[in-house]
């Protein structure tokens, strides 16, 4: 290597030629429509072992609005797998059904539905996701059949798109789509996109394709969220990421005690996932991190096990709570779920049964949304940060 840079520099023509082949790399790079995982400079943070009595949550974030979706019987929302917020606008999916949700957010009236089961243009069996592209104003349906169809606002279908390969998460941002957790079986690539440019129509892929996880395994919530950033987690991959429209980079990077999964649990996943929740439940053990909303100062995200874990972003120590009891509200934290929107909220889906029998017997909270019947629709809680100066410390 010492003789042939020796070479290099003595020899002006062969200079030449060895500067003119880093040109054509670089440009070669830059042009290419995959490009390699950022690894940026990620934080480790320590995780604590157990739930803490503390009330961090309580202490720090207030109910800041809460939505109750009207109910008819033609407009049942059950099992919601995405929601999204879009100014006065709540776009959510319900699974079972198959139905996209688009409801006013101010007094929770659905204004339209998108339902089309069939194998014609702008049709599905199964909705696998959905996403919203602000720049465009159009809702992004991923179904069973390899295309994600696009509609807009009204219901109406626009166009479709052929997507190679199944994946477990889909989202959009800054006029991107974005699919996250490419499927092989049961394997699937944690640190991993492909993006969709829905201007310019092409296609690029950021980060690890090699890296590998077979589990089959999934907890109830989201691998992939937008806040101000999008972020993204899987399975046995204890590295929260991050994506600003540029890069994919790691950001924080787990130490959890109780994560460790053995290869003879892995395998149980698969040949026998009763035994496998069993010695996770014994033991407590934590096998991903999913769900990650992130406000001012915080970061919120949830696991396999109850509750959920925040982060305070200015000291980087981590908390872990289960439980919230104010004037208004008390409900188990577990009720967290993730939704898409720079919005810096968090927000917590309760049943209607749950919130008569819990918070409606609360004078002050049942004004907030009127009167709930049993077998009505969700209803939707979201919080804000308090202001630095009542945080409880």
């Amino acid at each position: 290597m010492k003789t042939f840079i020796w070479e290099v520099l003595i020899k002006l023509v062969m200079m030449r030629v060895y500067l003119f082949f880093i040109i054509v790399n670089v440009l070669f790079k830059d042009c290419s429509s995959y490009k390699t995982y950022i690894e940026g400079q990620k934080e480790v943070l320590e995780v604590p072992a157990e739930p803490s009595e503390e009330g961090f949550f309580g202490n720090h974030f207030e109910l800041a609005e809460a939505i109750r979706i009207e109910t008819h019987e033609d407009f049942l929302v059950s099992d919601i797998k995405r929601l999204i917020r879009y100014q006065d606008k709540v776009i959510l999916l319900s699974g079972q059904n198959n139905t996209i949700f688009i409801i006013n957010a101010k007094g929770g009236r659905i204004e339209q539905t998108i339902h089309r089961i069939g194998s014609g243009p702008g049709e599905y069996r199964t909705v696998l996701d959905i996403a919203f592209d602000e720049k465009s104003k159009q809702i992004a349906v991923y179904n069973d059949y390899g295309k994600v169809l696009l509609f807009n606002l009204a219901g109406d279908f626009i166009s479709d798109l052929d997507v190679d390969g199944t994946f477990e998460g889909l989202s959009c941002y800054d006029g991107k789509l974005i699919f996250f957790n490419k499927l092989e079986g049961y394997a699937y690539k944690p640190e991993f996109v492909r993006i969709f440019d829905l201007d310019d129509k092409s296609w690029e892929e950021i980060g690890d394709v090699e890296k590998t996880i077979e589990f089959p395994i999934r907890s109830y919530g989201r691998p992939i969220v937008k806040s101000a950033r999008l972020w993204l987690a899987a399975p046995l991959n204890f590295i929260l990421s991050s994506y600003d429209g540029n890069k994919l980079e790691p950001v924080y990077e787990l130490a959890i005690p109780n994560s460790n999964i053995s290869e003879i649990l892995r395998e149980l996943s698969v040949s026998d996932p009763r035994k496998f929740f069993g010695e996770v439940s014994k033991n407590k053990l934590i096998y991903g991190i999913h769900s990650i909303r992130e406000t001012e100062d915080y970061m919120v995200f949830r696991s396999n096990q109850e509750g959920i874990f925040i982060l305070d972003k200015n000291t980087n120590r981590v908390y872990w709570d289960k439980y919230v009891e104010e004037k208004a509200i008390a409900m188990k934290l577990t009720e967290y779920y993730p939704h898409d929107g720079d919005d810096a909220k968090i927000m917590f889906i309760v049943s209607a049964d749950y919130y008569t029998e819990n918070i409606q017997k609360n004078a002050e909270n049942g004004k907030t949304v009127g009167k709930v019947n049993n077998d009505d629709n969700p209803i939707l809680l979201f919080y804000k940060q308090k202001l630095k100066n009542t945080h409880v410390q």
